[in-house]
């Protein structure tokens, strides 16, 4: 039986180090790449969740009749009168701030108390309050391809794209105090969709499109051992019989201490899945429209590596004796499960004049799907016999997101030349609630506004160009779950993007 008290110390050739008290006895597609973790959903694209800053042009959306209708709303494909091809190409950049404030009370980093009390002369005063700011501030590339295609029935039109609806990108420094939550990971979840839309009469059209969905992601942060539970249960079964408070719950006294922070990364994960959208547009009379559209949702499992890095005397060589003894670096098999969320939503377009368009949009997203984050190691070099330590090691890492509302206004205006000018103005409400945002889902009240212009060069050619800008209100947290989120966060996402549109 492994027995050390408070001032007792594991002696290596290593190093010693101070114990934490212990009572004896106690209880493959390559069409798409990217990079990054699921585990919390990192957000350069949008605020809430992982949406794309944008999918085809600015006037895109439930009630306008272009290729990337099959997107927003099929039902609008049946508008087009020609064979319609439509390429966007573009750039995203954005810049994400944190500033971490502990507001919990910590032991120095290079003690190992395991369980409370923990000893005042042991407490890190330094530790508590706000630590330097961290920022990424990612660049991507982005882009979406549309064709809509008419069939020899009339008003029946086959719409078919490639886009990638959900992307995220992050980029924090290695050694920030976000560490914990995510160092880096980028994500992007590709719809290639194909999709029919009929015309039932000159006011009510309908559409229907389906998606296969594929997805790439990988990530690297830092994992606390403290808040493993099947770690902290291993370490408390005989032989070790170490009484300690890890877990999902532990409190702040015994996580972030060196030794248990450990390098973890998941790479290379891939998830399929198959999902549909469907919409309706009516259009009583030349100056009103309406749309209802139904986007449902999928549920995703990455599949892919992932890599442990324990090369620390404690876990690879000083309690060998007692049962505890892992490879330095430990590879495997990685799973990471989510559920992607149902949207709804309504659209009305008024005509005030030959000239000028005002169209009103109000979304409501089922964020409140995503409770929870399943993930899933496996690998022979996890399991630990002597301490009932398995090959697979599950976790559910808390989300609790909530549902999100958005409301935009779109407005246009025909100038001289063949140019119409646009104009919107939007509102997204958060997902991530005080208790669980962090610096991977830096989210908040979301602003944006958007500017473009569409140059209609010829009745066969049009080019538009547009600008995007997203910001969240500044954000000021105080009620994290686990000190883990408190503190200040900033989010802004800037967009560039053109699109040619070809009719045949």
């Amino acid at each position: 039986m492994f027995v050390c008290s408070r001032r007792d110390t594991i002696s290596t050739p290593a190093r010693s180090r101070s114990c934490a008290e212990v009572r004896p006895g106690g209880p493959h597609s390559r069409w798409i790449r990217a990079v990054g973790l699921l585990t919390l959903l990192p957000s350069l694209a949008e605020a809430s969740g992982l949406d794309a800053p944008c999918v085809g042009a600015l006037t895109s959306g439930p009630l306008t009749a272009d290729p990337a209708a099959l997107f927003h709303n099929p039902a609008r494909l049946s508008g087009l009168t020609r064979h319609t091809l439509s390429l966007g190409l573009g750039l995203v950049a954005g810049r994400a701030s944190v500033t971490r404030r502990r507001l919990g009370a910590y032991q120095n980093e290079d003690t190992l108390n395991f369980a409370g009390p923990i000893p005042a002369e042991d407490l890190d005063v330094s530790k508590t309050g706000s630590a330097p700011e961290v920022t990424a501030t990612p660049v991507s590339p982005t882009g979406d391809l549309f064709a809509a295609l008419l069939t020899p029935r009339r008003g029946l039109v086959l719409g078919l794209g490639v886009y990638a609806p959900y992307a995220a990108i992050v980029d924090y420094p290695d050694d920030g105090a976000q560490r914990f939550a995510i160092q880096d990971a980028n994500i992007v979840v590709a719809h290639l969709s194909g999709g029919l839309a009929l015309q039932v009469n000159p006011e009510l059209s309908v559409g229907l499109a389906v998606s296969y969905v594929q997805g790439q992601a990988s990530m690297k942060k830092r994992q606390d051992f403290g808040a493993l539970p099947d770690f902290g249960r291993g370490l408390s079964r005989p032989p070790i019989s170490q009484v300690n408070d890890f877990g999902a719950d532990a409190p702040t006294m015994v996580r972030e201490l060196n030794v248990l922070e450990r390098p973890i990364s998941i790479h290379d994960a891939t998830a399929r899945a198959v999902t549909f959208n469907a919409g309706v547009h009516v259009a009583p009379n030349r100056d009103w429209d309406f749309a209802l559209t139904y986007q449902n949702g999928a549920a995703l499992d990455f599949e892919g590596d992932f890599t442990l890095d324990l090369d620390d005397d404690f876990f690879t060589g000083d309690l060998e004796h007692v049962g505890l003894r892992y490879a330095p670096f430990v590879q495997g098999d990685a799973t990471v499960a989510f559920q992607l969320p149902k949207r709804l939503a309504v659209a009305a377009g008024r005509s005030l004049s030959p000239r000028y368009r005002l169209e009103g949009r109000l979304g409501y997203v089922r964020w409140s799907e995503l409770q929870t984050f399943r993930i899933e190691l496996e690998s022979a070099a996890l399991a630990q016999p002597r301490l009932g330590l398995p090959p697979r090691s599950s976790l559910s890492l808390p989300r609790a997101w909530n549902d999100t509302i958005s409301v935009a206004v779109l407005g246009q205006a025909q100038g001289p030349e063949s140019v119409t000018f646009a104009a919107l103005l939007g509102y997204d409400s958060p997902a991530s609630p005080d208790s669980t945002v962090d610096a991977a889902s830096p989210d908040g009240h979301r602003l944006t506004f958007g500017a473009g212009l569409i140059f209609a060069a010829s009745p066969d050619l049009s080019v538009s160009a547009d600008a995007r800008l997203q910001s969240i209100l500044p954000r000021t947290v105080t009620t994290s779950d686990y000190d883990l989120g408190n503190g200040e966060y900033t989010l802004l996402v800037a967009s560039i993007l053109a699109h040619v549109e070809v009719r045949l």
